[in-house]
C-alpha cells in the first residue's frame, strides 16, 4: 500500500472517530425561565414563596429551591428533603386534584428575620433530564413593629371608643394606605367611625374614633398598613344600659311582692286569731 493509501485511510479513520464522538456527546439541557416577581413580608411573620417553575412542566423529577445572595447562592432542599439546617424553613408539596394538575412545591419560612432578605429560586427538571424550568422570587423583609392599645374595652351604649395604634421602623407606613379591620372585615369610615392618622419621621400614628357605640361595634379590630402588616387584635365589648337596670326593677318588683305577701299572711293570721277568741 502506498503512502497515499495510508493517509487516506488516516483521514477516514479520524473522521469516523470525530462522527462517532459527537453522536456520544450529551444532549444539551433546555432551560425555560420565568420573570423575578417580588413578594413582601415583614419581621417575625410567615411567608410562602410558591414555585411557578412547576406550571412550565408538568411531570418533574426533581425541584430544587435554592437561596441567591450576593456572594453566591445556597441549596435549600431537594424534592421533600432539606438541606438547609435552618428549622424555620420548610417545603410544602400538595396536589389538590391527585395529579391531574401541577402539584404545589412551596417553599415556606417562619419567623421572618432581617437576613432573610434575598432572591430565591426554583429550579425544576422533567423526567427525561432534558428540559428545566426556573422561577425566581424577591423577598422583601420590613422592619415594622405594629402596637395596639387598649388591648380590651368594656364601655356603654352611646359612649365614646378610641383605638390608637401605631407602626415603627425604618420602613415608614403611608398614612393614606392604613386600614382598619373589624372582625377581618375593612371597616368603612362613616359619621360614627372616624380614623385620623398622622406620618412622623419613624412612626405612623393612627386613631379610630367610635363617636357614639353601639352594640353592633363590639368584636375585635386590628389596623393594618393595607399590606401585609397587622396589628395584635383588640377587642371592644359592649354594655346596653336598658340591660343593666332591668335587674334593679326586678329586684324592686320582687321586694314588693314581698311585701304584700307578707301583708296578706299577718292578716289572715289576725282574722284566725279574732275567730278563736269569739269562740
Amino acid at each position: 500500500m502506498s503512502g497515499f493509501s495510508y493517509i487516506v485511510l488516516f483521514i477516514l479513520h479520524i473522521g469516523a472517530h470525530s462522527i462517532l464522538a459527537i453522536e456520544q456527546q450529551p444532549f444539551e439541557l433546555s432551560t425555560v425561565s420565568e420573570q423575578e416577581y417580588t413578594i413582601t413580608s415583614v419581621v417575625m411573620q410567615s411567608v410562602i414563596l410558591p414555585c411557578k417553575a412547576i406550571l412550565l412542566i408538568m411531570e418533574p423529577e426533581r425541584v430544587m429551591w435554592y437561596k441567591i445572595m450576593n456572594h453566591g447562592q445556597s441549596s435549600l432542599s431537594v424534592g421533600k428533603y432539606l438541606i438547609t439546617k435552618d428549622p424555620r424553613i420548610s417545603v410544602a408539596y400538595y396536589s389538590f386534584d391527585h395529579g391531574l394538575s401541577p402539584a404545589k412545591w412551596d417553599l415556606h419560612i417562619s419567623d421572618i428575620h432581617l437576613s432573610d432578605a434575598a432572591r430565591y429560586q426554583c429550579h425544576v427538571v422533567d423526567k427525561d433530564g432534558r428540559i428545566s424550568a426556573r422561577s425566581n422570587v424577591k423577598l422583601i423583609v420590613e422592619d415594622i413593629i405594629v402596637n395596639i392599645q387598649p388591648s380590651d374595652v368594656l364601655v356603654s351604649v352611646g359612649d365614646k371608643t378610641e383605638f390608637y395604634c401605631n407602626f415603627t421602623g425604618q420602613y415608614r407606613v403611608r398614612r393614606d394606605k392604613v386600614t382598619w379591620l373589624k372582625d377581618g372585615k375593612p371597616l368603612l369610615s362613616d359619621v360614627s367611625h372616624i380614623t385620623t392618622s398622622t406620618e412622623l419621621p419613624n412612626v405612623t400614628v393612627t386613631v379610630l374614633h367610635i363617636v357614639s357605640s353601639r352594640l353592633s361595634d363590639s368584636g375585635s379590630y386590628r389596623c393594618s398598613d393595607g399590606h401585609s402588616v397587622q396589628s395584635k387584635e383588640a377587642k371592644l365589648y359592649l354594655r346596653d344600659g336598658n340591660l343593666n337596670r332591668s335587674p334593679q326593677s326586678l329586684s324592686s318588683s320582687s321586694f314588693t311582692l314581698k311585701l304584700s305577701l307578707d301583708r296578706t299572711i299577718l292578716f289572715v293570721c289576725i282574722f284566725f286569731s279574732l275567730i278563736l277568741s269569739l269562740k
